[in-house]
């Protein structure tokens, strides 16, 4: 089976922009405690299967969250911005899963309360075979 939150989390590590800024610091669903900062976390919100007419398709959306953490609202705008130009209609073979296309669908940005981070959140549809 098709990895595309992996795929996207080494996608954002190999991208020049963005490994300028985080190095390998992209995590799985949140951010371990004391990470260094600005970080990344990437996490796989669903993954629907089509069928059409009996018959399975080897093509599935998958939507993925990602997140630009940093201590300033600059610093999370500036990784957004990288993670965008990483993905934003990329297609390509990723740790060994294809992607066909991925779409910033839906993005914002928060201060959480309890770490005082600056978080800008992007949600992308993207679209994987098997």
């Amino acid at each position: 089976m098709a990895d595309v939150e992996n795929a996207v989390r080494t996608r954002l590590t190999e991208h020049e922009g963005t490994a300028a800024l985080i190095s390998t610091r992209a995590y799985y669903g949140a951010l371990p405690p004391d990470t260094t900062l600005p970080a990344s976390t990437v996490q796989q919100i669903s993954a629907p299967r089509l069928s059409a007419m009996g018959d399975d398709v080897d093509q599935f959306e998958v939507r993925v969250t990602v997140k630009a953490c940093a201590k300033t609202r600059a610093g999370a705008k500036a990784l957004a911005e990288q993670h965008r130009a990483a993905l934003q209609r990329y297609g390509g073979t990723v740790a060994e899963t294809v992607l066909h296309d991925c779409f910033l669908v839906d993005e914002d940005a928060t201060r959480e309360a309890d770490t005082k981070l600056w978080v800008f959140r992007q949600d992308y549809m993207v679209w994987a075979s098997e």
